[in-house]
């Protein structure tokens, strides 16, 4: 009887333990999530800042611009992401609606347009807040860090953000 009760204890006991909640830091966060992934472009943005030598009035106006962008994007993304829903439940109907599917399809196309249009503006506004050799500097390892972030090669990602900014 004594066993079965210290067994019943130590399964409730431990019921609690492996059901409370990860605690969340540095470890636990996947290297793909979008904190991580925004934590590390913070961190990738003021490594640059001090090798480009950029002001701190460029900081500022390059942080509200990009904060700005951000936000519309979000919204954007939120649209997409509702007529994905829309699309896969008209999907899952006896009947599917075709023209209703096709036109929700039309309007995440939109969407996705208005969201590289942003890009493109964002492009341009940086471009003009900073000197030509900062933004090429820029640009150029935005781009070996977005070539291995897109590749899944993590360790790339190190390498490509400890690396010097060519002049």
């Amino acid at each position: 009887m004594k066993k079965f009760l210290s067994l019943v204890l130590t399964l409730f006991i431990s019921s609690f333990v492996f059901a409370a909640p990860p605690k969340q830091n540095e470890r636990n966060i996947p290297p793909n999530s979008p904190h991580k992934y925004q934590q590390q472009m913070k961190q990738d943005f003021e490594r640059l800042s001090k090798e480009l030598n950029i002001t701190d009035e460029q900081k500022q106006k390059i942080n509200e611009l990009m904060q700005k962008d951000l936000a519309k994007k979000k919204n954007l993304r939120e649209q997409i992401k509702e007529k994905s829903n829309a699309i896969d439940e008209e999907l899952m109907k006896e009947t599917v609606n075709m023209d209703a599917v096709t036109g929700l399809a039309t309007e995440i196309q939109k969407l996705n347009a208005e969201i590289a249009k942003i890009n493109i503006e964002s492009k341009l506004n940086v471009r003009s807040i900073l000197s030509f050799d900062q933004y090429s500097r820029m640009e150029r390892a935005r781009k070996q860090m977005m070539g291995a972030f897109r590749q899944g090669n993590f360790e790339a990602q190190k390498t490509a953000r400890q690396k010097k900014v060519k002049k």
